[in-house]
């Protein structure tokens, strides 16, 4: 009796171990939900402004707006498995315009931009359906610097970017006139920016090296 009472527990011990197991590792399967696939093998990645395409700035109290035909951006987006898909990747420098290719805005001023130091942005996936994530960023913060009929204008625009899109089969990251950003400051803008301001971008970049990210 004593022989199978033991027995018994033993049968019962080694089921609840393996149940406890298989619960474990089921529940660790169902918070890996995002993978991303990175071919350089240091997770960094480049982006520019797809060949054809402007980036634009609208501040949408003033209807006034930017368009740039030169943007790189860079970061990273290491290959593994993750929980959640914010921060599945992160641009940690960026700029628009050059000397040589400055972003034209209204009244013949030009401009350019680029990531405010120490600012990182956030691309933070939402959803994923036929091979495109959705989603927006987040932790925007841009120095913005004009010449305008009135002298150089300094803006710093910041928040988030709504309606952000990725294909992994064109290795394309999409920004459709997206909302969620605010102009903190403007100086001698001559109107064209005045903090307070709402504004959107509207943006497609490629990526160099173009990254696979899926979902289940």
């Amino acid at each position: 009796m004593r022989n199978t009472l033991r027995r018994a527990l033993f049968a019962t011990t080694v089921a609840a171990a393996a149940f406890g197991f298989a619960a474990t590792s089921a529940s660790a399967t169902a918070l890996a939900q995002w993978t991303v696939v990175n071919p350089n093998a240091n997770g960094t990645f480049t982006a520019q402004l797809k060949v054809g395409t402007v980036a634009t700035l609208v501040d949408t109290n003033t209807s006034q707006q930017v368009d740039c035909s030169v943007g790189t951006a860079s970061g990273t987006a290491p290959s593994g498995t993750y929980s959640t898909g914010v921060g599945i990747a992160k641009i940690t420098a960026a700029a628009w315009g050059s000397t040589a290719s400055p972003c034209p805005g209204p009244l013949g001023s030009n401009f350019t931009a680029s990531l405010a130091s120490g600012a990182v942005i956030s691309i933070d996936a939402s959803s994923y359906s036929g091979g495109i994530t959705s989603g927006k960023l987040s932790g925007v913060k841009v120095n913005l610097t004009g010449d305008t009929i009135l002298g150089t204008c300094k803006a710093v625009i910041s928040g988030s970017v709504s309606n952000v899109t990725y294909n992994n089969a064109t290795g394309e990251l999409d920004i459709n006139t997206g909302t969620g950003l605010k102009v903190d400051s403007a100086v001698n803008c001559s109107g064209l920016l005045n903090a307070g301001d709402s504004a959107t971008f509207d943006a497609t970049y490629k990526v160099a090296a173009p990254l696979t990210i899926t979902s289940p």
